[in-house]
Parts: C-alpha cells; structure tokens; sequence
C-alpha cells in the first residue's frame, strides 16, 4: 500500500502530469510499476525500441549517445524527480540515445498504452508534454552550441559551474562537489579526451582555482573559472 501512494505521490508531482485529474490519476498509478537498477546498467541501449514512460524515483542516470567507433558522449545527467521515454507515445524506433544508470536507481515504469489512454479522456497532458519537450530540446542546443563554438576549456568550466548549481557544497575554502566525477566523466560530458581534460585540471590546479577533497572536487575560485568561460577567438 505504502509503495502505491509513492508512486501516486510521484506521478502527481510531475510536470507532465500536472493538474491530472484524479480518475486519470487513479488509472496511471494502477497501471505503474517500479524496476530498481544498479549502477552500471542501462535502462536501455542506443538503437533500442521502448513502450513505456519512465519516472526515476531515486537515483542517478545519463543520457548519452555514443559514435560509430564506440566513443560515447554524455548529454546530461539526471536525478530524482526526472521522466524520460516520452517519444514512444510519437514513434515507434530505436533510440537514438541511450540511458545508462549511474547510481542504484529506483524507476517508476507506466506502459504506453495507459498514457495514451489517459491522453485521450486529458488533453492537458500533451501540452505539459509538449513545453517539457521545448525545455529538453533548449538544453540540447544549449550543449550543441557549446561543443560549436567554445573551447575545451570552456566546456569544462561550463560544465564544472553547473554541477556546482545542483550538487556544490559551500566550505570554508570554495565549494565541494558532493558527487564523484571522474576525469572520463567530464571528457564525455564536454566532448574531449580524457587526456586533454586531464590537462585542464592539472592547468586549474596549478593556478589555484581547483583541488580535490577525498576525491571529490574543491572548486576554489568559482570567479576564476566563469572568466575560463571564454569563446573561441
């Protein structure tokens, strides 16, 4: 029962669900279920086929896409309160991005058909659909014009700032990211190699406006890296 009025609770508290009248409600969290996944799985694959919405309830997952040689590249890291798999109630075709998990997940899963149902009886739910999808679609051009138009260096910081937004700590010498990244971690997430990050934060190291703090990272200058922020010449 307690695990039924979670998932309620989490299907209400949606931005894609929200103002979903209750019968609506009724029938989507009836028709839900939870799937938990370690670290390290996939929710699913690049080129998959999916029919479900999915909702992490706890956890950690990425988006990433990867190349024909193999080289993968992370598009975004998700938390708790986040949905994904919106497309399969638009087509039905393999993914072209896949969603690995990066910490143990919970995940709420509603199959398609119960969504497509409820659109049917709410028409509110392709709106809230579709001005999520704006705000995603916004961010990827935000990340393509990044990967176009500033350097390495530049990305990183960007990137290094954001985290700092969703999981920076405030100490008494800078601000302490409360997650572990690893250098590979941030060469997917900027579209670099792992060894000319690495050279990046040797640089920053030096300069003063980084360290590490039981391997997490201690950004020391926020300042220091928004002027890193630079475009290319």
């Amino acid at each position: 029962m307690a695990e039924h009025t979670d998932i309620r609770l989490f299907i209400q508290d949606s931005p894609w669900f929200d103002g979903i009248p209750e019968r609506e409600l009724d029938s989507l969290t009836s028709a839900s279920s939870l799937r938990d996944f370690d670290a390290g799985a996939h929710v699913w694959n690049v080129g998959d086929t999916t029919s479900s919405l999915y909702g992490l309830m706890a956890g950690r997952i990425r988006l990433y896409q990867t190349s024909e040689s193999g080289q993968e590249y992370a598009l975004i890291d998700w938390e708790d309160g986040a949905w994904f798999g919106e497309q399969c109630l638009a087509v039905d075709e393999p993914h072209m991005l896949g969603v690995a998990v990066l910490a143990p997940s919970r995940v709420v899963v509603i199959p398609r058909r119960s969504v497509l149902s409820v659109a049917d009886s709410w028409p509110q739910l392709h709106r809230n659909l579709f001005r999520s999808g704006w705000k995603n679609t916004r961010g990827l051009y935000e990340i393509i014009s990044s990967v176009v138009f500033y350097p390495l260096r530049a990305r990183v910081a960007g990137r290094v700032l954001q985290l700092i937004e969703e999981h920076g700590t405030p100490v008494n010498d800078g601000v302490l990211l409360n997650i572990k990244l690893s250098q590979s971690d941030f060469a997917r997430l900027t579209m670099g190699s792992r060894q000319r990050v690495n050279t990046v934060f040797r640089d920053w190291t030096r300069q003063g406006l980084i360290d590490y703090r039981d391997e997490h990272l201690l950004i020391k200058s926020v300042s220091g890296l928004a002027r890193e922020i630079t475009p290319f010449d």
